[in-house]
């Protein structure tokens, strides 16, 4: 991650994977009923409350009310969230959420919405929180689903976390150290993200962290692992590719972000990123070692000019 001393681009919480990470379903005898419709908390941005949350919609239930208010049906308890921020209301082609004119917007999957009806799988963004959508004739499969690709899957961003990148850098570095396979490893933050926070806000910040993720993972090809490290921080392991290989992906990648026009609430956003490219050598054994290697080269990245490749 981007070094302590540079204010602009450390995320400051270093206990930020840690907490988001840990995911509590609740027990048994606490869920609704299995034929319920229901909502998952699937991401807060500071990884506090209720993650893995299941609140059920039950047949009896013709509206929830989500805000910061205690007077809410769901509370959530975060700055960004409006006092009476939205509500879900049962119509009869189903449950829609509505927007109560709140100060940062209710966004389904991704898209502003004053109203919209909600369809299986859709993901309702309340300010820092982020809720699932659950509906069918096998609730209980689809809720255990949501909850395992919580345990692998950054909410926000839909990357890989940093769990599974350690679990896959590992077996990876296994077969390195075993048959001498080529393996690389490319880390990279995103320039100046403290200054979009601030200039643009949260929101804003989320926006960007959301399209940077999409852009990159729409090169990924299936044996590569892209994954958020934390904060601004991303990761992209590559097996079977050496150093010119990754150097060349790490370019396009760079290009690619460079290159788009980043747009949130008809602000235009300048963003680039810097990255550090490490291949495995005989002399690197863990992953620690591997990732403070690429690291490494993303802080000489940033310390050259930032928006650059150095290996």
């Amino acid at each position: 991650m981007a070094p302590p001393d540079d204010p602009q681009d450390h995320d400051s919480d270093p206990n930020w994977q840690a907490r988001t990470q840990v995911i509590r379903p609740l027990d048994r005898a606490e869920r609704p009923p299995g034929g319920s419709d229901c909502l998952v908390v699937i991401y807060t941005r500071d990884g506090r409350g209720p993650l893995g949350r299941r609140i059920g919609l039950d047949e009896s239930m013709t509206e929830l009310s989500l805000g910061r208010d205690p007077s809410n049906g769901l509370v959530l308890d975060f700055e960004s969230v409006s006092r009476h921020h939205a509500r879900l209301e049962r119509k009869p082609d189903g449950w829609w959420v509505i927007d109560k004119n709140s100060t940062n917007g209710t966004y389904v999957n991704d898209e502003f919405r004053r109203e919209s009806i909600l369809n299986n799988g859709d993901r309702i963004k309340i300010g820092d929180v982020i809720l699932k959508y659950l509906t069918g004739t096998d609730l209980e499969a689809e809720f255990m689903t949501t909850i395992s690709q919580m345990v692998v899957t950054d909410g926000l961003t839909q990357a890989h976390n940093k769990r599974h990148l350690v679990e896959r850098l590992g077996s990876y570095l296994a077969l390195s150290l075993r048959h001498g396979r080529p393996l690389a490893l490319i880390m990279f933050d995103i320039d100046h993200f403290k200054k979009v926070n601030d200039t643009y806000g949260h929101l804003a910040g989320d926006h960007v962290l959301k399209e940077v993720a999409g852009l990159v993972r729409a090169r990924v090809r299936q044996d590569e692992v892209f994954a958020r490290y934390g904060g601004e921080e991303f990761a992209l392991l590559l097996p079977e590719t050496d150093l010119r290989g990754a150097m060349t992906v790490a370019s396009d990648v760079r290009q690619l972000v460079a290159g788009n026009i980043f747009t949130f609430e008809n602000h235009k956003i300048p963003v680039t990123i810097s990255l550090g490219v490490a291949q495995w050598t005989s002399m690197i054994r863990t992953t620690e070692e591997f990732i403070r290697a690429a690291d490494a080269k993303l802080y000489q990245a940033k310390r050259e000019g930032r928006n650059r490749v150095v290996a």
